[in-house]
Parts: structure tokens; C-alpha cells; sequence
């Protein structure tokens, strides 16, 4: 893809506005729902989309409101904990988000603003994982994050983590960041309640949630590009071992849905076909890579997203006595002018 390719692929992203409809995620279905949404579009979507379903058979929607990246990705963490089979990783996981809390501090988040969107997050790994024994798992996950609140509470939990990680290695991004420093990519970019996950956000939470744990991330870019199929970039952790198993996205400029391949549908789906197909996607290990050549794979990966401005936190989170001012997510570690129980408990 060429620079100029490139921008204009950034381009429509940012002047996407998905219709806010249906659920905040749907549930399974077969891609060929793509093939047909595409079937009057131009030739090279049609030709992309028809190809999808040999190696993609299922998605599963994510509503368009700003959020879908930050949604799909926490969707997948969990789902792909789920189809593992072991309830222990729940707990290890657990474990090692809390310890992420020395990162939160350090970046300059104080405990009293943070710790209630993290319970959230541990709260609903113990509940998968003893669903996961009743086998009601992916029921339990797909009503979680069908609840506004608390699907809120985990996506910001989310953004707290990758801003810190940014803000402890900044070395890591800074090249990336055209005319801003991490602080204010993370002040404009990354904590706003509706700001979407733009290229250095999602390598940054792939950094910080997935690669650690031992998860690959595949991303699927739907545009205009030659070839018969969408171009495909997995990311893999730096180092480590994919033992877990891979989350798949499909992005449309502005927009994420979550994609499965055929072999990694439960048994209950019942796929008409079971096939093999050979690779044909361009894959390149980070480990082998530079800084550089690894992030510009990316499309439009030459300037970060406009800036999304704040928002008040209201709306969809818990209805409470105070409302939180435009400094909310600030780095800087500051007294909060509320308790957090009652933050918690204030329904």
C-alpha cells in the first residue's frame, strides 16, 4: 500500500460515524453476511469479501460507537481464555493484571481512581471461570458485555492500562507520535471515553494485555489494495510462544468486528464444511523485525487520529451524587472528590 493509499485509508477511518445500533456484541454468525453486505460494492471488496469465509467462517458484530476496538479486543482476551479450557488461566491472569497495578502508580494514576474499573475486570475473569466449568462460560461473557456499565468499567480499566504502559516506555511510541509528546497522545487519544483505539493504542494494549500472556493478535484490513484477499498482519508476542491462541479482527475503515476461522468454532456451531486452506497472507515475525518496519505495516500508521476531545464519564456508567471534571483521566495522581464505595455501590 502506498503512502498516499495509506492516508486515505486513514482518512475515511476518521470520517467514519458507524450507526450506533444493535448490540454491543452480537452474536456469532457465518461471514458470508460480509459476502452479501459487499455484493454490490466495487469488484475489489467483492472479490475480497467472497474470499473471506474460506478461511474466516463466523464474525460476531461489535457495535459502532467509538468504542468497538477497545470492545472486540477485551471480548477476545476473555473468549479466547474460554475456548483454552482452563479455568486456571483465569485466575493466573487475574493475578497478573493485579500486578500491573505498580505500572498504573508509576505512570501517575492514583489507586482510588483506578481500582474500581480493575475489579470490574477481575470480577468477570472469576465469574468465566467458574462458568467455564458449568459450560455456561460464553453466556456469562456475551451478558457481561452486553451491560453497559459493565463493559464501561472494563474498557476504561483497559485504557488506563495501555496509557500507563505507554507513559513507563515512551521510547516505544514517541517515534510515532507526529507533533505530541506520549502524555498527550494518552491525554487526547487514549483515556477520552470516546476516543476509538487508533494504531498505536491497539500495539500498545497488544503489548500490555496480550503478548504477556501469550496471545496473538491478526488483524484483517478490508480496503482497496490488489489482491483477492483481505491483507492480513499477525502480530505475535516478541520472544514468547503463542500458548494460548490468536484473536482475530476484521477493520473497516473506522470500524472493528471480531473474526473466527472454521477450525476455531466450538463444536456446537456445527460448520457446514471443515477445511484446510493454505496461507497466502503476509505474515513477518515481530522478533525479526525493526521498530520501524514492524509499525508500518499498519495502514495509515504515519500520524496518530485526530484529537477526540472530553467527554463528560456519565450516561451508561453508575448514576452517583458527583460529577467527574474534564482532568478526570490526568496522569498526574490527585485526590478524587468521591469515596469509592460510594463510586461502587451509588445505584
Amino acid at each position: 500500500m502506498s503512502e498516499e493509499e495509506q492516508a486515505q485509508f486513514q482518512e475515511l477511518s476518521n470520517k467514519y460515524e458507524p450507526e450506533v445500533t444493535g448490540p454491543l456484541v452480537g452474536q456469532r454468525e457465518t461471514s458470508t453476511n460480509i459476502t452479501v453486505e459487499y455484493a454490490a460494492a466495487d469488484p475489489v471488496y467483492q472479490a475480497k469479501t467472497a474470499n473471506l469465509p474460506q478461511k474466516y467462517s463466523h464474525y460476531r458484530t461489535v457495535r459502532g460507537d467509538g468504542r468497538c476496538g477497545w470492545r472486540a479486543i477485551g471480548f477476545g482476551y476473555l473468549e479466547t481464555l474460554i475456548h483454552f479450557g482452563d479455568s486456571g488461566k483465569f485466575l493466573e491472569e487475574e493475578v497478573r493484571l493485579k500486578s500491573l497495578t505498580n505500572v498504573l502508580i508509576a505512570a501517575g494514576y492514583s489507586q482510588d481512581l483506578f481500582e474500581d474499573f480493575a475489579d470490574e475486570t477481575y470480577e468477570l475473569l472469576r465469574k468465566v471461570g467458574a462458568a467455564l466449568q458449568t459450560g455456561s462460560a460464553e453466556t456469562v461473557l456475551h451478558e457481561a458485555f452486553n451491560d453497559e456499565t459493565v463493559q464501561n468499567y472494563i474498557i476504561t480499566h483497559l485504557r488506563l492500562l495501555t496509557a500507563a504502559w505507554m507513559k513507563t516506555r515512551p521510547g516505544d511510541y514517541a517515534p510515532w507520535l507526529i507533533g505530541q509528546t506520549v502524555e498527550q497522545f494518552c491525554e487526547n487519544h487514549v483515556m477520552p471515553i470516546a476516543a476509538e483505539i487508533d494504531n498505536v493504542s491497539l500495539i500498545a494494549l497488544k503489548d500490555v494485555l496480550l503478548s504477556p500472556a501469550g496471545f496473538a493478535l491478526e488483524v484483517l484490513y478490508l480496503d482497496r489494495t490488489d489482491g483477492s484477499e483481505v491483507n492480513m498482519h499477525r502480530f505475535d508476542p516478541v520472544g514468547l510462544p503463542v500458548t494460548i491462541g490468536t484473536i482475530c479482527l476484521l477493520y473497516r475503515p473506522g470500524h472493528y468486528d471480531i473474526l473466527y476461522k472454521t477450525e476455531d468454532i466450538p463444536q456446537s456451531i456445527n460448520p457446514v464444511t471443515y477445511l484446510h486452506y493454505s496461507t497466502s497472507h503476509h505474515y513477518e515475525p515481530i522478533q525479526d523485525l525493526g521498530v520501524s518496519d514492524f509499525m508500518t505495516m499498519i495502514p495509515g500508521m504515519s500520524y496518530a487520529s485526530p484529537s477526540s476531545g472530553w467527554i463528560q464519564l456519565s450516561g451508561p456508567f453508575r448514576p452517583s451524587i458527583w460529577e467527574l471534571e474534564p482532568d478526570f483521566m490526568h496522569a498526574t495522581s490527585q485526590s478524587l472528590p468521591f469515596q469509592t464505595s460510594i463510586f461502587k455501590n451509588s445505584q
